[in-house]
């Protein structure tokens, strides 16, 4: 597995951050207060285990294919013709395996390992606003080439909205509100990265596995339960989807006339879905905070929204291109889904924290509920903005939008960047 197993560093005392005492070097706990130290450990000392390195080369094999894979596809995609989907994720494809064998070879070199950093945030909304712009321009100007123009716009675009919310939760973690600045270290570059790229190609894609199986059993269910009260079309509809998938569409059109569609479809957006998705991009947790004495609080946040940003991008990209025809509007919706997945999965990381590193189980129920409800929460006005836009009820879908989904990804962006989850000094 690619986590560090190194012996404590030689160096210089440590001064305990709560009693203020000099405690020798590579102490996990203070010997006169108890304080964890865990925090004043650099995160990247040598050397690297076998089991570690074994990790990164495969990681490393992994990015290869991922790379070759996606520029595979691109070739094809450019050669025979596709949609604008089809190139998107061809790119993304690409960008996830090229990130992946980067930041892989440089976890397998002591000298590049580095610490976190970002440029700041107005430089990534200058480019979301930006890339939106000239994606917007260039629809109205060249309508018939979407297809060349907008796959990159996508995939630079999704990258910039992580990256975004990244930086507000780094700035939050070195500053929090009301605190002096924290000057322990976070995680590495290569760490913080590889857990974006392994949950935007590993993550996703056990999503939506999971929650296709869990898509199945919730329609076996409803077409038994329509059945008992009679509800003929929504039988009809099922009936079709299972000799048709392509008929799924349709089942957010049913929303609007069937109850037992309203009730199937909001379990799996409003807990299923949740439920899957927080718990799948937890996977990088795991692959790279597994050491109880390397492990902070403030590390385990930041690895926890980078696996967020990382699941949103490839999200972002699918979303992006399947709506490509509202780019105006789907961009902005998308961009505060980022930071919704960036916040929820913050809280999965502090809960990954609390069980590792202090084992207190009751901590990590509660912040896995708080991730989960923020998602729950942001999808149940999802799937209320869906319902008003297909009742035609354009003030519904403002409501949504401009008081609902808007607002929160404003307030979760203040609140990372006001260090809210840092609990520890």
């Amino acid at each position: 597995m690619p986590d560090e197993h190194n012996q404590p560093p030689t160096a210089a005392p440590i001064t305990c951050p709560q009693c203020g005492q000099t405690v020798p070097a590579g102490l996990v706990y203070c010997t006169h207060c108890g304080t964890p130290l865990a925090a004043t450990i650099p995160d990247t000392p040598e050397p690297l285990s076998g089991w570690a390195m074994a990790g990164y080369i495969l990681l490393l094999l992994a990015g290869v294919l991922l790379g070759l894979g996606g520029i595979g596809y691109l070739i094809m995609v450019l050669v025979v013709g596709g949609a604008v989907f089809d190139t998107a994720l061809a790119i993304g494809a690409a960008a996830v395996g090229a990130g992946t064998v980067f930041h892989s070879t440089r976890a397998l070199d002591p000298r590049r390992r580095q610490e976190m950093s970002l440029l700041p945030e107005w430089v990534w909304t200058s480019s979301m606003v930006f890339i939106w712009a000239v994606g917007l321009a260039l629809y109205y100007v060249l309508p018939d080439a979407q297809q060349w123009f907008l796959p990159p716009l996508i995939v630079a675009g999704a990258w910039t909205m992580s990256l975004f919310f990244l930086r507000a939760t780094i700035h939050g973690l070195r500053s929090p509100a009301g605190r002096e600045k924290i000057d322990q270290p976070l995680p590495s570059r290569f760490r913080v990265y590889l857990s974006t790229t392994v949950s935007a190609a590993l993550s996703t894609g056990l999503a939506l596995l999971l929650e296709g199986i869990a898509l199945v059993g919730t329609l076996a269910i409803m077409l038994a339960t329509t059945q008992v009260i009679g509800d003929q079309d929504t039988v009809t509809l099922l009936t079709e989807i299972a000799d048709d998938p392509q008929a799924l569409q349709r089942l957010e059109e049913a929303i609007t006339q069937s109850p037992a569609a309203l009730a199937g479809l909001g379990s799996i957006l409003v807990f299923i879905a949740p439920a899957i998705e927080e718990g799948v991009k937890a996977i990088p947790l795991f692959l790279f905070a597994r050491q109880r004495k390397q492990l902070s609080e403030r590390r385990a946040i930041l690895l926890g929204v980078a696996c967020g940003v990382g699941f949103a991008f490839a999200e972002n990209v699918g979303y992006l291109s399947a709506f490509a025809e509202t780019w105006s509007l789907i961009f902005w919706f998308r961009a505060a889904a980022a930071v919704m997945h960036g916040a929820a999965s913050g809280y999965v990381g502090r809960a990954w924290y609390h069980g590792v590193h202090d084992g207190k189980w009751g901590k990590m129920l509660l912040d896995l509920c708080r991730g989960w409800g923020i998602h729950a929460f942001w999808n149940g006005l999802a799937l209320a903005m869906g319902w008003f836009a297909y009742q035609e009820m354009m003030v519904g879908v403002l409501f949504c939008v401009g008081l609902g989904l808007a607002p929160l990804a404003l307030l979760f962006t203040i609140l990372a960047r006001w260090g809210i989850w840092v609990n520890e000094t």
